[in-house]
């Protein structure tokens, strides 16, 4: 069964919003202010195209 293209960018938006998480957190242990940005920037980033999406689906309804 072929998956549509919105569930695989909502998979890859889910999987880069939890290794941002996962990120801020290893970095907040080893005190790695470089990881935690980076972590930070994925956090946001999946945030952002999941705020974007549910407005756009909003919309259309």
């Amino acid at each position: 069964m072929p998956i549509s293209q919105a569930k695989k960018l909502t998979l890859f938006v889910v999987i880069g919003a939890a290794f941002g998480l996962f990120c801020i957190i290893l970095g907040a242990r080893e005190e790695n202010h470089v990881l935690m940005g980076a972590g930070a920037l994925a956090l946001l980033g999946g945030l952002a195209l999941t705020s974007m999406a549910m407005a756009r689906r909003r919309t259309r309804r």
